[in-house]
């Protein structure tokens, strides 16, 4: 019994969600009362949203959980704001006005508005080669000649895969400068400019750059100067030291971050019987600082009503961040878009969702202890910001009460037509992973098949991924053609893309991996054979196994990858890591070329062995496996990721 009125308010706010997208003859007597764009009254989800906050375990969970700020508004005009949750656990503050917490990938936007700030004044053109703004000699990696222009980094088609490198600083005193940064951290172009969409963190902030040498301003100082100071945005910080703004340096070093787990709990009710429930716990992450030399791309730091003060200066029509309407409107147009149809995927740097019934705008973030959210419509007015210390809790719960919920029936009608996905069958992966270098092999390891998507058709090459009558959350897609003959999926800013001859590709990795154990196998029966005394070696035997312990520490050093990034308390490998993982794998390619080269001298040699063509046929395949995946998947390329 008790665990069910636990859950009562979670229960409740699901109604409110499932309410939001229905007919609401409910609310008849509130018809003169202001609507969402999703339909509901806005009194109606206020006293809702209210009612779900003074529920007795609400109220109880309130000063034990983390905190989840968020904000509706309509123009300039707050309608409704809420402040659950601590920023601080342990001592039970709450969170208010003036709690302040890392804004992430919203902080591009700010990039995004400073260079249609520079277009408009006719200092910076869009469709111009970035090198013309640019130190000489900038790149290094480039992959193709073709000019890449701001466009093209706006809607994330740099060409530029998911960069390698660790770019978080721990010492701030000795952070390098911006262009330093990305020059040190500068990952590989594996995709032709202006064709495949690769959500660029490193991108991003070579625009800040880009920003800061035609401005002639530092990055901090022009943000502060063209988009806080005209906002009155007092408190919120662009440094990624915070010392361009002191107050929130000193509020910030107040929220501790949170990451949760779910565990089960055993309790005995007051019948006596022994229940289960599941516990939320709270871990404590510290202060968990960002601390990002490539800090354009994530910086921004502030509290809720500085970031609803942002968001409203879109829906302003005196376009407050910029002297002409028209760049206001040319932002929020859309800049690419699904397939041959009028909707936008992206914006001039924006994300573009699409509801039932309305558009918006905006964009998400996360960094190690923080998410924020941030979407509006520039045509209702409406807009809705969030918060949260927590990673695990997403702060946009109140977005389908003001918008409702995507769902096919009711975006392209109830007599839609099914998608038949054959013609685009295959296997697909993120753009934004590692696509050369070291870790080129993790692209291999998420990709997945589209044949069993159940569609519906939009427009030719566009569709839903439609789930089921009760689903609200459908999402758009897009098919993009390459000119390479690869085909990606395109939702907003991110693409997945099609792999050729995904499975036997998979196959070499998946032999790279069984070399290597099967390797560790072999080695120690090998010494329970010595030491029997009944081993018959091979010609060239200690190159053979050496070869048998390369292919163990090169499997080692790949996984040794995958840990450092999952388990890291940055964003990837420092450059130590990277060069030292690199050589080891470059002594391990040589001694399985050699152990390679002797397996096969051995298969051919005239001394006569128990098995013995056997035994060399099986080290030559498996030397070979491994030599042709550490080849292909470029495991000792650490200078170019």
């Amino acid at each position: 019994m008790k665990r069910i009125l636990r859950r009562t308010a979670a229960i409740i706010a699901s109604a409110v969600l499932t309410v939001c997208t229905q007919p609401f003859s409910a609310f008849a007597e509130d018809d003169g009362d202001i609507k969402f764009p999703s339909g509901v009254p806005v009194s109606s989800v206020i006293k809702i949203q209210e009612k779900i906050d003074a529920h007795p375990y609400n109220i109880k969970k309130r000063d034990k959980s983390n905190a989840h700020v968020e904000l509706i508004f309509h123009g300039d005009e707050i309608l409704y704001t809420r402040y659950y949750g601590c920023t601080n656990i342990e001592e039970h503050t709450l969170a208010d006005e003036n709690s302040v917490f890392e804004w992430g990938s919203i902080s591009k936007t700010f990039t995004w508005v400073s260079i249609m700030q520079l277009w408009e004044q006719g200092k910076i053109d869009l469709e111009a080669d970035i090198r013309t703004y640019l130190p000489d000699n900038f790149f290094r990696h480039l992959k193709y000649d073709d000019p890449i222009t701001l466009m093209d980094i706006m809607n994330h088609k740099g060409g530029w895969c998911e960069k390698f490198y660790d770019s978080t600083s721990a010492d701030m005193a000795a952070m390098p400068s911006l262009e330093e940064a990305l020059r040190n951290t500068e990952p590989a172009q594996t995709y032709r400019p202006g064709e495949v969409a690769s959500y660029s963190n490193w991108a991003a902030a070579l625009a800040g750059l880009i920003v800061q040498r035609v401005s002639g301003m530092d990055y901090v100082e022009y943000v502060h100067k063209n988009i806080f100071e005209p906002l009155g945005m007092e408190h919120t910080t662009a440094g990624p030291d915070f010392t361009d703004n002191p107050w929130v340096r000193e509020q910030r070093l107040k929220t501790i971050c949170y990451e949760t787990s779910l565990h089960k709990s055993y309790i005995e009710n007051e019948y006596g019987i022994i229940e289960d429930e599941m516990i939320e716990e709270y871990k404590s992450k510290g202060t968990c600082l960002f601390n990002d030399q490539l800090y354009p791309c994530g910086a921004i730091t502030g509290t809720l009503g500085d970031l609803a003060t942002y968001a409203q200066a879109f829906v302003n029509d005196d376009h407050p961040l910029f002297q002409n309407a028209e760049t206001q409107e040319k932002l929020l147009s859309g800049s690419s878009f699904y397939g041959n149809t009028d909707i936008p995927c992206f914006s001039y740097g924006f994300d573009v969702k699409e509801y039932n019934y309305t558009r918006t705008f905006g964009h998400t973030g996360s960094t190690f202890g923080c998410v924020a959210n941030m979407e509006f419509d520039p045509v209702s007015k409406f807009g809705v910001v969030g918060l949260s210390n927590c990673g695990d809790d997403f702060p946009n719960s109140l977005c389908a009460s003001v918008f409702g919920r995507l769902k096919a029936q009711k975006y392209i009608g109830e007599d839609y037509e099914k998608a038949d996905m054959t013609p685009y069958s295959g296997y697909y992966s993120n753009t934004r992973t590692h696509a050369a270098g070291m870790g080129k092999f993790i692209l291999y390891m998420d990709a997945f098949s589209i044949d069993n998507i159940n569609a519906a058709k939009v427009a030719d090459d566009v569709f839903l991924e439609y789930h089921s009558e009760d689903y609200y959350d459908d999402s758009i897609y897009g098919i993009v053609y390459n000119s390479d003959g690869t085909r990606g999926i395109v939702n907003s800013c991110s693409e997945y893309l099609e792999i050729k001859h995904y499975v036997p590709k998979l196959c070499l990795l998946a032999g790279f991996m069984l070399c290597g154990v099967a390797s560790l196998f072999i080695l120690l029966a090998k010494r329970k054979l010595n030491k029997a005394h009944k081993a018959a070696p091979l010609s060239f035997a200690h190159i053979i196994t050496a070869g048998q312990f390369a292919k163990i520490i090169s499997l080692a050093a790949m996984i040794s990858i995958v840990v450092i990034r999952v388990k890291g308390d940055n964003d990837g490998l420092t450059k130590t890591e990277g060069t030292v993982i690199g050589i080891i794998q470059f002594v391990c390619l040589a001694v399985c070329g050699l152990a390679l080269i002797a397996a096969a001298y051995s298969f051919i040699a005239k001394k006569k062995l128990p098995y013995g063509r056997i035994r060399s046929l099986s080290c030559f395949a498996g030397n070979l496996i491994t030599v042709s995946a550490m080849f292909f998947f470029e495991m000792y390329n650490f200078w170019c990721c």
